[in-house]
This record gives C-alpha cells, sequence and structure tokens, in this order.
C-alpha cells in the first residue's frame, strides 16, 4: 500500500498572510457597522466605511493568493464581502435603467443636483469662464427642478446676478433660496432650490453647530399632487491650505514628525465632520417623517455611502443611482480621495430612471441628473 503524497509544508510568508487576512476580515466587518453606529458612539467606525472602496482590493488579492496556494482559505475573505454585498450596489452599477418604468406616472420630472462651488467666485479653477460654462450646463440639461448648494447672489453691480440669470433667462419661474453669510458688499452664501412648478409652502432646516451649512425645504404644485423637495448642505470636513498642501505633498513628504502631526490634524478634522453629520442627518430625517407629502432628497452629503448618515437616508429612501445608474457615480473631484457625495433620492411614492453623473469639471463636484415620477394610480 503506497503513501499519498505529503502536501508541500507552507512557506514562511503563509502565516503572516493569513493573520493579516483575518484582520482585514475584521476591519471589513467593522465596517458594515458604520452605517448603523452613530458616530457619536463609536467614530473610528466611520473611517472605516470611508476605507470600505479600498478594502475590497486588499480581500480579492487575499482570495486571488490562497485560491494559488490554500484555497480553502479564499473561502474566508469571500464570505466576508459576500456578507455585504449588498453594499457593492452603492459603490457601483453596471446596468442603469435608462426608461421609465411601466410604474411611472405622468408628468415625469427631471431633477438635477450640483455643489457648484460659489460659481467659481474666486476663480479657483483659474478659468475666468467656469461661471458661465456652470450656466450652459444647467441651460442644457434643462431640469425641472434645479437643487444647488454653495450658491453665491450678489446684490452689487459689479458681480453676475445668478437667481436672475436663472429666473430671467434660464426658464425657471420660482426660487427657495436661503443663505448662512453676508457680507456688507451684499454678497449672500448659502443654498437655493429653482424650479418651473409653483412652490406652495417652504422652510428651513438650521443646524444648530455648523454656521455654514444648511438643508431647505420646498413643497411644489406637481399637477394635482403635492411634493416635498429637501435641498441639504451637510458639514464638510473644513480642510484649509495647510491640510491640502500636506496631502499633494505626502509622496515627498519623509520626516516622521510632520507625518504624524499631519496625519493627526487630518484625522481631527474628520472626527469632527463625521460628527457633525451625523447630528445633521438625524433632523433632516426626523422631518421628512413628519412629511405629508412625497419626499426627493438633493444634496451634498459630503460623506460616503458607507456613512451613518447615508444609513439614515436610505432606509427612508431610495438612491437614484443605485435604482438607475451605472458605472462608480464619483462626484468629487477635489484632493481628497474621488467619493460618491452627492445623492438624489425619492421616497416609495416615487421611481426613478435615467440617473447621470456628468462629466464635466467645473466645480469640484460634479453635477447629478436624473428623472423621476410618481407611480401611477
Amino acid at each position: 500500500m503506497t503513501e499519498a503524497p505529503r502536501r508541500p509544508r507552507p512557506g514562511p510568508w503563509h502565516r503572516p498572510l493569513w493573520w493579516a487576512n483575518l484582520l482585514a476580515v475584521l476591519l471589513l466587518l467593522l465596517a458594515y457597522v458604520a452605517v448603523r453606529v452613530p458616530p457619536d458612539r463609536a467614530w473610528p467606525l466611520a473611517f472605516l466605511g470611508m476605507a470600505y472602496p479600498f478594502m475590497l482590493p486588499v480581500h480579492l488579492f487575499f482570495m486571488i493568493w490562497w485560491l494559488l496556494f490554500r484555497p480553502k482559505r479564499a473561502l474566508v475573505s469571500l464570505a466576508a464581502v459576500a456578507l455585504g454585498a449588498g453594499h457593492l450596489g452603492d459603490h457601483v452599477q453596471l446596468f442603469g435603467r435608462s426608461h421609465a418604468p411601466k410604474e411611472a406616472g405622468e408628468p415625469h420630472l427631471k431633477v438635477m443636483s450640483y455643489n457648484v462651488r460659489l460659481f467659481d467666485l474666486y476663480n479657483w479653477s483659474g478659468n475666468t469662464r467656469t461661471r458661465n460654462e456652470i450656466l450652459d450646463l444647467i441651460a442644457f440639461e434643462g431640469a425641472d427642478v434645479l437643487c444647488l448648494q454653495e450658491f453665491f447672489l450678489a446684490e452689487d453691480q459689479g458681480f453676475f446676478n445668478t437667481k436672475d440669470t436663472l429666473l430671467r433667462h434660464l426658464g425657471y419661474k420660482t426660487c427657495h433660496d436661503s443663505y448662512t453669510a453676508h457680507t456688507r458688499r451684499g454678497h449672500h452664501f448659502g443654498i437655493a432650490t429653482f424650479s418651473t412648478l409653483p412652490i406652495v409652502g417652504r422652510g428651513t432646516l438650521e443646524f444648530p453647530d455648523d454656521l455654514n451649512n444648511l438643508c431647505i425645504w420646498t413643497d411644489l404644485r406637481v399637477g394635482g399632487d403635492t411634493v416635498r423637495v429637501y435641498n441639504a448642505h451637510l458639514a464638510s470636513v473644513r480642510f484649509g491650505d495647510t491640510e491640502y498642501r500636506f496631502m499633494e505633498e505626502l509622496d515627498r513628504t519623509a520626516d516622521t514628525d510632520s507625518l504624524r502631526s499631519g496625519g493627526m490634524r487630518i484625522a481631527g478634522l474628520l472626527r469632527n465632520a463625521f460628527l457633525r453629520r451625523a447630528r445633521e442627518a438625524r433632523m433632516i430625517t426626523a422631518h421628512m417623517d413628519g412629511s405629508p407629502h412625497p419626499v426627493l432628497y438633493c444634496g451634498d452629503l459630503n460623506d460616503t455611502p458607507m456613512s451613518y448618515g447615508y444609513g439614515l437616508l436610505t432606509r427612508r429612501l431610495t438612491d437614484a443611482f443605485v435604482e438607475s445608474g451605472r458605472g462608480t457615480g464619483s462626484t468629487y473631484i477635489g484632493v481628497f480621495p474621488r467619493f460618491r457625495i452627492d445623492h438624489i433620492m425619492h421616497g416609495p411614492a416615487f421611481v426613478a430612471w435615467n440617473f447621470r453623473t456628468l462629466p464635466e469639471e467645473l466645480s469640484d463636484h460634479r453635477a447629478i441628473v436624473c428623472e423621476v415620477a410618481l407611480r401611477a394610480p
């Protein structure tokens, strides 16, 4: 009777890789928890949620590695990724719905949400034509409901009057705007919702701990129905020149003390932003719960789909990107990693289709558009 061939002894690198694999699984499972646990209870989870897209390639590496050497061990990462398979669709979509579904009633509405970064007021992009190109893009899309964040309005004649241009020349009939900052020269900074539909109600949700961000709600008459549109800009991280310079020079910085101090400063700003956005998202969803009308939400969440705020919203609303988008849909195009932080969502009374993330890079955000309709009775 011949002996079965002895299995080759594992290489010395397999044991540390196995422990690294188990640690990666633990971190991935904790990232799933980030959408459920408020940052004010366990703020480190918010960092793990933000890192979710970068964890997936790590697990892909482990699966391929173990398939080559120890196939059964590949099941560990495979099971961890499969457990959170529902989150994959929040980050990437392959087959978006481009046509109205059968249950869509009339009329069909086109919705656009765009953080315009003050129409490039301070010429951040180095392009003096950016303002007109943003307005041209808005005119080309011709949305029925237009939600703008970081909106700028000037009263003095030395500056362009954005509100007047949108109302008089781009076909919008109504506007609901609110501002968080004002200057002596008559400059106003805030948020605005424009529409081709009549406004029959309006209000503002002011965030008590954040003077530069807010949410407005606007009731619009749609045929014989009324819908409520929320337009929100949640707390930003508030990176300054020092933080952006640190990130840009990260690959050239070798000083350990500089890396530590810069990293801790950025981590502190992120932590504070996580906490503020959680409170703001709770205020918005609590107000939505009392809405007598079907709800649309547009805005700059300043957070990823693996965040507590996104989880609160999507427990009530459907993300139009998940419903009918394609690709990764990333909207932020600044120095920080390119996440999908701008969203259009809707309540169960609506259906959505033809979600698009526009390619134009005229702000530090890309605009997003989709079409929606109330479900036919």
